[in-house]
């Protein structure tokens, strides 16, 4: 948001609204001055000493030696603020608010004045789980923290959360942090003061969890759910056990798989990959998440856990990328070429239903190039399966049509 601090203002402005922040964010402030803007052809960059202030409740914190027009001959001066991690020993809390005042050497009646403008900090983290390290190593120290005010039942003692309510996943592995691998030093998640809202639990990475190895290069997930509000949410931290090159345990499940991609025009999709070559060589695995998922638009790690003969723990991973483009082709038409590749409609039934839709303007298709282009059906399969863009289809519904 810009805010316009305009020269010939008689009284200070103050503007005051949530900003979402933590230490070493950059908060940005805009100053317009004309009486700054000297080089007409250039980029002023004007010295702060004297001219700007910052403070966080009253008390002055350190800020950008700095501002720098926006543009040439625009007037307009930016300035980044730096946080700090604390203010007089005390850390930032939801509340805090961050003044900016200008002392404008003079208006346009000449007389200086002061202009000022105001931010209220909110201190919430964009997940409320993160971890002291997003790489471990087995038998290392490891640091989870939680940032949940619910659970902040008093400001006179710290509180503490359950280890039940942290859940662990490795692949197929599903258990919680009050397993007895994780030998957590405090036996709950303890808050870190009397009123903080931020929790922390410390442990050691196991070799082992429910009788499956922790392997070097598998991908660790902690989910934390909320349960204290009628709509509960989840969020997650993923932790990279050592290097991402894994052991050579096992000849079995060591090439890694290619990454499959799909595509809707939605904001995801349901993805069965069971049958997919990425999981051969691996018998009756456990994958997460499990084929049949919702898959959201983005990339997702799907992990596989398995054993081979050797009784070798062996862990696959691959990336399930689903990608929203604009549809151009009715949904109910790849619904009937599913038909039609399952065998239950023939080629010529399939060939007079796309003249008739064609014909009569229910679908719009491409002006053919006339060029010889034979059916190919095994696109227009895959494409049933959103294994192929629409774009790369409508070309073969002409051939088909012909």
């Amino acid at each position: 948001m810009k805010i316009l601090l305009v020269a010939f203002l008689v009284l200070s402005l103050s503007l005051c609204y949530g900003e979402p922040a933590s230490p070493n964010t950059t908060l940005t402030f805009y100053i317009t001055d004309d009486n700054l803007n000297t080089s007409h052809r250039g980029v002023d960059v004007i010295a702060l000493v004297g001219l700007v202030d910052f403070t966080i409740n009253g008390m002055a914190i350190p800020g950008p030696a700095t501002m720098v027009e926006t543009g040439v001959d625009t007037g307009t001066f930016q300035i980044q603020l730096t946080l700090p991690s604390t203010v007089n020993g005390r850390s930032l809390q939801n509340g805090d608010v961050v003044v900016m005042a200008y002392h404008q050497k003079a208006d346009y009646s000449g007389n200086p004045q002061t202009i000022t403008q105001s931010r209220v900090l909110n201190i919430i983290p964009s997940s409320p789980i993160a971890s002291s390290t997003q790489r471990a190593r087995i038998g290392q120290d490891f640091t989870l923290r939680l940032h949940a005010p619910n659970f902040n039942l008093d400001s006179y003692t710290p509180d503490d959360i359950p280890l039940s309510l942290i859940e662990f996943r490795m692949g197929g592995v599903k258990t919680t942090l009050a397993d007895s691998a994780f030998h957590v030093n405090t036996f709950a998640l303890r808050e870190t003061g009397s009123d903080t809202g931020t929790f922390e639990a410390t442990f050691k990475i196991p070799k082992e969890v429910d009788g499956f190895p922790v392997e070097i290069g598998s991908t660790l997930e902690f989910r934390f759910t909320d349960t204290s509000e009628a709509s509960s949410s989840s969020s997650s931290v993923f932790v990279r056990v050592g290097s991402y090159e894994a052991p050579s345990v096992s000849s079995i499940g060591r090439i890694t798989p290619p990454n499959i991609t799909f595509y809707t025009d939605s904001l995801g999709m349901v993805v069965n990959y069971a049958n997919s070559s990425m999981l051969q060589s691996l018998v009756s695995p456990v994958c997460y998440p499990s084929p049949d998922s919702f898959f959201t638009v983005g990339k997702t790690t799907v992990t596989c856990s398995t054993k081979d003969q050797q009784g070798n723990s062996v862990i696959k991973s691959f990336t399930v990328t689903v990608i929203k483009e604009s549809s151009l082709i009715p949904h109910w038409l790849k619904k009937l070429t599913g038909y039609w590749c399952g065998g239950e409609i023939k080629d010529d039934d399939m060939r007079h239903a796309m003249k008739y839709l064609s014909s009569s303007k229910k679908i719009a298709l491409p002006q053919d190039d006339q060029s010889d282009t034979s059916l190919d059906k095994t696109s227009l399969c895959l494409w049933t399966e959103s294994k192929v863009p629409d774009s790369q289809v409508t070309k073969l519904f002409v051939h088909l049509a012909r």
